[in-house]
């Protein structure tokens, strides 16, 4: 059994106070026991001492009592205990009776009766005190009894109590033991099910016949399989994608080679420049499959976290696409304002990256590319529009799908630029929108971030 197993710490939590409050009823259940038998002696003790007053007369002004032999021998051993009397005037003059009984002289001034527990030659003893009156003259009586029977009767009372309260308690604790066991079964299914399942099994556990307490783990590990069998899928998809889109530039690439070795060219130069370019396409296709992989599996919690100057990185990143845009004669303009946003510098580094390759790259020689940074209601834009053939509408709405091209025959993507730059306004929490300008040329790509709080 688990150190932290439930279902040590629901017996931990019924049977230690169940074991608490058997031992507090048995120690109430002992003093009720005793509190009945002194009670009952005691009034057993009283009887005998009226009896005994009642025998008390006076003769020619001296007090006595007159009981018959045989009373005095009941009164020395009745039930087993043995009692003694004694019986003296206001003057403390005994005048019948047991001289030693008189340290009983314990009433006050407005008492008539008391009982206490005294000790004579060694030997605990009841004892019950009377103030008297005979013939108008006050006098006390003392009868004491040892208590062997009224402890009998103690034992016998608490026992009467105990043994019931005993059964009590062991049907008390195979109940609990059952009822545990039987409560956490729906918790032993569920860890059954689940432990027999195979890493590819990612059927829903059925919630319908589940406890109430249950049902919303259940349905959180439900929900979780399902996110399983998403990310899974897609993780498929991307692997038969991937596999698709780097078999064709390899296959480009191995025939080149291949017309090479069997007819070598004249030009050597040019040949080294086909499959130059032909390397190149397939290394950029690795390093996006590569990127978008890592970024698909990648949750805000799993990168670190910084306060950075969107206008800053977008400088140091404009830098390597300079002489990209000379090359293509395009024109690279900047409108930057100061904007800081929470994220990682490195992702935000490839978003601007994709951004800028895809305008530069489907923008025509001779065109334009303006790149701007604003900070409007809370929120930080940055805005890549471009003045090339742009997007149909019908199209607009699937950018960002992998391996999504559009239909115009341009060969050099493949597809991932715009995923990529998806998944990293996933992480960022950022919101992604496309659209091409209304006089039905060149495409805008906006990014709005959260100002940092």
């Amino acid at each position: 059994m688990y150190v932290n197993s439930l279902h040590r710490q629901l017996l931990k939590r019924l049977l230690w106070p169940l074991v608490i409050i058997l031992l507090t009823g048995s120690i109430f259940a002992y003093f009720f026991a005793l509190r009945a038998a002194i009670n009952a002696y005691d009034l057993g003790l009283l009887n005998d001492a009226f009896d005994i007053s009642k025998q008390v007369e006076i003769h020619q002004g001296v007090m006595s009592i007159n009981l018959p032999p045989a009373a005095r021998q009941m009164l020395r051993m009745n039930n087993n205990d043995r009692v003694e009397y004694a019986a003296w005037d206001e003057s403390g003059r005994i005048f019948s009776g047991e001289q030693k009984l008189l340290q009983v002289n314990a009433l006050a001034s407005d008492e008539d009766r008391v009982f206490r527990d005294i000790t004579l030659n060694g030997e605990v003893h009841r004892a019950v005190l009377l103030r008297e009156k005979v013939e108008g003259q006050t006098y006390f009586l003392v009868v004491a009894q040892t208590v062997h029977g009224r402890d009998h009767l103690t034992g016998g009372i608490f026992a009467g109590i105990l043994i019931p309260e005993t059964l009590l308690a062991i049907v008390s604790i195979a109940v609990i033991l059952l009822g545990v066991r039987r409560g956490l079964s729906p918790v032993e299914h569920l860890r059954d099910e689940i432990t027999r399942r195979s890493s590819s099994d990612l059927r829903a556990i059925e919630e319908s016949t589940a406890p109430a307490e249950l049902a919303p783990i259940i349905h959180g590990i439900n929900e979780l399989l399902g996110n399983l069998a998403t990310a899974f899928a897609s993780h498929r998809r991307f692997i038969a994608d991937a596999a698709h889109q780097l078999r064709t530039p390899l296959a480009a690439l191995s025939s080149q080679i291949e017309v090479a070795m069997d007819e070598p060219p004249a030009d050597g130069q040019a040949l080294l420049g086909q499959l130059l370019t032909t390397t190149q396409r397939t290394t950029h296709l690795a390093n996006q499959l590569l990127s978008l992989a890592r970024l698909e599996h990648t949750e805000q919690s799993m990168y670190e976290v910084a306060s950075v100057e969107l206008h800053e990185v977008l400088r140091s990143v404009a830098a390597d696409f300079v002489s990209m845009g000379v090359c293509k004669e395009i024109e690279l303009n900047f409108e930057l304002q100061s904007a800081r946003v929470s994220g990682s510098p490195l992702m935000l580094r490839e978003l601007i990256s994709n951004l800028l390759d895809n305008s530069i790259r489907y923008t025509p020689t001779g065109g334009l590319v303006t790149v701007t940074t604003r900070v409007m209601d809370k929120n930080i834009w940055l805005v890549i529009e471009d003045n090339g053939p742009g997007v149909p509408l019908n199209a607009i709405e699937k950018l960002g799908t992998p391996f999504y091209r559009l239909p115009s025959g341009h060969s050099e993507g493949c597809g991932l630029g715009l995923a990529i730059v998806r998944e990293i306004c996933r992480l960022h929490g950022a919101e992604l929108f496309f659209s091409s300008r209304t006089e039905g040329y060149g495409f805008q790509v906006r990014v709005r971030f959260h100002s940092p709080s």
